[in-house]
């Protein structure tokens, strides 16, 4: 295997100064720096990198600073850093405090807790993202190394901490990153000697198991690790001896074995670094290599690793990647899967996907299945508990550790359901809430959708009336509220596609008794109102209903459904919510049939279609890969509008294969970055709410302008920094 080159990045711009035992960050446009030593004093100083221009900037922030620190970790979570402890001094002062910097406004504030319980402070601990919480595990407070693992919920502003009896040995400078639903721990130092171990930490079981060592990659602590595609990677380090590293070896995730990345031109032995991982290469900056750095260095990774390889998964062996197409497979399964069915509902939880009720040639369900999306491994699952009554067309969501399912029916004239179930995964007992507040009415073909802690409920059928109510059920309050009739309300409809991206719910299509319908309507919860979204371009879907939708990083697919006058669809199209566009997507492979009431789901990058009905029931899976394997972006790829600048029908001379290849590779990138551009300024001046109307309004007092009149009437908040709005003023354009 060739190897790899790391190439140096020559900064321009107000560079940081060198340090040691900063903490940086990316948002997938920009790397952020804070904090750290530089041989004079500790800093509480923000940078940021712009990899376009190669150049370094010192940000002018607002609000309540952390104090200057070294040994601070952090995590990204939507549009905010968040920061946890860190040190003055091994002597000095350790910090167990955390911090949020948001990054549209440059403000910092301090988190305060919900509760009394708070992790120990310490530093050289590691800080790890996994939906919607923060994951602090190790580190050291000048007299004790920690092997706790503390969770900070963002959505509830709680911390819980729990000590393993199996977990790993207490250390510092280990590493952490998530990959696929699993936390994985490597190496630190335990107050004797360097370590080399790997823990995994499954979030869906609540436990630890060690990884038998498969290689003989040298123990190390203050190291860096990152994670990309199934895979950990990690760089650098220190040994007991203080022997410094600047190797990298690969992790990988399903095969458990350790590979050395072969490499020129690296950098400096070194320790205390900082690492992030943006458009596919690793970036290596700062640290300690017998003198602190402010040095740049990147390595470009390959997506896919030996063991990820086309002709070992499953869902990549065609040519799709070749021809640059997104490719259908029909997957086959092993186990017990269940009958051939209509109406079910299906979920995605770490990996697992569980499949409850429906519809099958003799009866309605109520049974439980699950699918191994790793294994391709189908599973009949015994349950326990106030086990829902076998019915169809019921919805789904999960929060924590459960699913919760709501309505149904049993037939067209039987009966319909407005009671909520939960499901705890790992007991799989069942058990029935008790609601209170504005309970819904009886009902199926609705969405459900989660919302931080609420399940957001609307609209669907009874067997006389179609509704187009939106409700929220709390699952800690367990209250439902009826959502206010605000704005653009959608008409009544059942049989619709309900999603969720960043604060907003978008619904497509469905049935409004007399017609299928091909709208798209988009609910802020920010301002709790609703939009028409009707300014698109591109090709969009004919008039559907009991389609199937999914969201994918800025985009929505749909798939599928029937019509009017009961054509039914296999069609796969995708709505840009950034460019707001829809594309048909061009397909290869083993396409679904067409069909209706059907189930879709994500799990990573590929999407799942489980069962449904194309003249007769199906228990059928097949899946598409989401994500060209050239890195193209979603809007770059084919089936979009500026994948057909690469489309090529004359034959290429093969001597100049290559040359046109790297060309097109120049070509794409400069096409990716005059659209982001482009978009960036069309975007500038469409207000953030109804993303129809120009911004004409400022809000006081905060001073932020960012919607429209008309939409500033429904605001009672700012939705930046949640300050109370005393006053709008409209502006006027010169």
């Amino acid at each position: 295997m060739e190897a790899k080159s790391w190439e140096e990045i020559i900064a321009s711009g107000n560079n940081y100064t060198a340090r040691t035992g900063h903490t940086i960050a990316c948002d997938n446009k920009f790397i952020y720096l804070f904090g750290g030593t530089d041989g004079q004093s500790r800093n509480n100083d923000l940078y940021k990198f712009d990899p376009n221009t190669g150049s370094w900037s010192l940000l002018e922030v607002s609000g309540s600073l952390p104090t200057s620190r070294s040994g601070s970790q952090c995590a990204l979570h939507q549009n905010t850093i968040y920061f946890f402890g860190g040190y003055t001094k091994k002597d000095g002062e350790y910090f167990n405090d955390l911090f949020a910097f948001n990054i549209p406004t440059l403000q910092w504030k301090e988190v305060p807790p919900n509760e009394l319980e708070l992790p120990s402070k310490r530093t050289d601990h590691t800080l790890s993202l996994f939906r919607d919480t923060l994951y602090v595990f190790g580190g050291y407070d000048g007299r004790s190394r920690y092997n706790d693992l503390c969770a900070f919920n963002l959505i509830t502003n709680q911390w819980k901490i729990t000590q393993y009896d199996n977990g790993p040995q207490s250390r510092f400078g280990h590493s952490s990153v998530v990959c696929q639903d699993k936390l994985i721990i490597f190496g630190g130092w335990n107050g004797h000697i360097t370590l080399n171990d790997v823990w995994v930490y499954s979030f869906a079981t609540d436990r630890w198991s060690e990884i038998p060592s498969s290689s003989s990659i040298s123990p190390r602590y203050r190291h860096v690790a990152i994670s990309l595609g199934n895979s950990m990677f990690v760089f650098g380090g220190v040994n007991k001896e203080q022997v410094r590293f600047n190797d990298t070896y690969e992790f990988n995730v399903n095969s458990q074995y350790w590979v050395k990345v072969e490499t020129q031109r690296n950098p400096s032995p070194r320790t205390f670094h900082r690492a992030v991982v943006l458009d596919g290469f690793l970036y290596i900056l700062g640290g300690f290599d017998g003198a602190r750095k402010n040095d740049m260095f990147r390595l470009y990774l390959n997506q896919l690793s030996p063991e990820d390889d086309i002709e070992s998964n499953p869902l990549l062996t065609t040519n799709h990647i070749e021809d640059n197409e997104l490719c259908w497979k029909e997957i086959e399964c092993v186990g017990k899967n269940y009958s051939a069915r209509t109406g079910h509902c299906a979920i995605n939880l770490l990996g697992i996907i569980y499949v409850f009720g429906g519809t099958d040639e003799t009866t309605r369900r109520n049974d439980l299945h699950s699918f191994d999306t790793s294994a391709c491994i189908w599973k009949n699952i015994e349950c326990q508990g106030d086990i829902p009554t076998a019915r169809s067309g019921a919805k789904c969501v999960d929060y924590e550790d459960s699913i919760y399912i709501f309505g149904g029916y049993t037939r067209k004239d039987g009966v319909y359901y407005e009671d909520v179930h939960r499901l705890q995964i790992g007991t799989f007992i069942w058990s029935k809430l008790l609601t209170r507040g504005d309970i819904p009415k009886p009902r199926t073909d609705h969405t459900a959708v989660i919302y931080g802690s609420q399940m957001m409920v609307f609209a669907g059928y009874d067997g006389k009336i179609r509704y187009n109510d939106l409700r929220a059920l709390d699952l800690e309050s367990r209250e439902w509220v009826l959502m206010p009739d605000q704005g653009n309300v959608p008409p009544p409809r059942f049989g619709h596609t309900s999603v969720v991206h960043l604060h907003n719910m978008y619904v497509f299509g469905g049935w409004d008794g007399h017609d299928t319908l091909d709208d798209l309507y988009q609910y802020s919860f920010s301002s709790k109102s609703w939009i028409e979204v009707r300014l698109t371009t591109g090709i969009k879907p004919s008039p559907r209903y009991r389609h199937s939708c999914v969201v994918f990083e800025d985009s929505i697919f749909i798939f599928g459904g029937v019509n009017k006058t009961q054509t039914r669809y296999n069609d796969l199209y995708e709505y840009s919510i950034v460019r707001r566009e829809w594309f048909l997507i061009r397909v290869t492979g083993k396409c679904p049939s067409t069909r209706t009431f059907h189930s879709a789901i994500m799990d990573c990058d590929i999407m799942y279609i489980l069962g449904g009905f194309d003249g007769k029931r199906k228990n059928d899976l097949h899946a598409i890969k989401l994500v060209c394997d050239d890195n193209l972006s979603l809007v770059s790829r084919p089936g979009s509008a500026l994948s057909r600048v690469y489309d090529v029908e004359d034959p290429v001379d093969n001597s100049n294969f290559k040359e046109l290849q790297e060309q097109n590779i120049i070509l794409k990138e400069n096409i990716k970055e005059l659209s982001r551009q482009l978009g960036a300024e069309e975007e500038k001046d469409i207000c953030k709410i109804c993303y129809e109307r120009d911004i004409d309004t400022v809000l006081l007092d905060c001073a932020h302008r960012l919607t429209c009149s008309k939409c500033a009437l429904s605001l009672k908040q700012c939705p930046v920094d949640r300050k109370p709005i005393n006053r709008v003023i409209k502006t006027l354009s010169a």
